[in-house]
């Protein structure tokens, strides 16, 4: 059985470089840190340390163990943390965290005592540290259902073309669905569910709309369009000042607006007292939702 106190001795000892300077880190004795390096080695079966004259080196097998070992001591954190009612942490993809949650955010904090844990991050991400327990709710723009979670639709954004100001299309209130057909656009962050977005509104012709560059963010994509290196799909929150400033223009496209549905997830078995819970009965319905008195 491995022992988490003996893992988080390991970690100390690899980012250190040595047992003395572990001890030092950690508070404990040299000879403590030392013996819990040899019951997780005998543990595991494997020696994970080389020791010489010039400190500690890990072996291959200590180097294979290490992104465990951190996965470890993560997961143990979070599950002591789990009856914790002063704690709650919050994932969200790039666009929702940057362009829409903010505002949320302050509005919840100013209502309970909670300590507010913020991640934010790509779409695969944010995924990836729900279903790791590294984060307690998860805002995204898409979400593919898998059991022991809980996911809502709690926001409809709607989709613009945004383009420079000295585009062609620049002067329009609007843009018919059929002209972004045979454009190229500028792509931001992959895996964010657009492309099937648009396959779901385009229907067969959104083969006919191609990623000119994949840019990796849409603050790329927004420096990219009034530079003049092409167009693009992106949330109306996100493109809000520079429509309002005349830099861009965000334009709806007509018979229809483009919407993207904003999920929040968490997991099923939540206590009905869970920070998670209000947190996600508050984004759900609205700030006039009750909350449990914060401890």
């Amino acid at each position: 059985m491995i022992n988490l106190e003996c893992v988080a001795t390991f970690l100390a000892v690899a980012n250190q470089g040595g047992f003395r300077e572990a001890a030092r880190q950690t508070g404990q004795s040299q000879p403590a840190v030392t013996q819990h390096i040899k019951r997780l080695e005998q543990s595991l079966k494997v020696a994970l340390i080389q020791r010489s004259n010039a400190g500690c080196t890990l072996t291959p097998e200590g180097t294979s163990f290490l992104p465990y070992a951190k996965h470890l001591v993560r997961a143990g954190a979070r599950a002591q943390a789990l009856f914790d009612k002063t704690v709650l942490s919050i994932g969200a993809s790039s666009n929702t965290g940057i362009y829409l949650l903010q505002p949320r955010l302050r509005a919840y904090r100013d209502r309970v005592a909670h300590k507010l844990q913020i991640a934010i991050g790509s779409n695969n991400r944010i995924a990836e540290q729900l279903q790791n327990f590294e984060i307690d709710v998860a805002i995204m723009e898409w979400w593919d259902p898998r059991p022991g979670f809980t996911a809502t639709v709690w926001h409809r954004e709607e989709l613009q073309v945004i383009v420079p100001p000295d585009h062609p299309w620049a002067g329009r209130t609007s843009i018919p669905r059929n002209w972004l057909c045979g454009q190229a656009l500028l792509g931001g962050e992959a895996g964010s569910g657009t492309g099937r977005l648009l396959q779901s509104y385009f229907g067969d012709d959104a083969r006919n709309i191609g990623i000119a560059m994949q840019l990796g963010s849409t603050e790329a994509v927004k420096h990219a369009v009034r530079a003049g290196l092409g167009i693009s799909l992106v949330m109306a929150a996100a493109v809000t000042d520079e429509n309002r400033d005349g830099s861009l223009r965000a334009i709806p496209l007509e018979g229809g607006a483009l919407h993207k549905d904003l999920y929040v997830i968490s997991r099923e078995d939540l206590l009905p007292d869970a920070p998670a819970r209000h947190f996600c009965e508050f984004l759900l319905q609205g700030e006039t939702a009750p909350l449990a008195p914060a401890p």
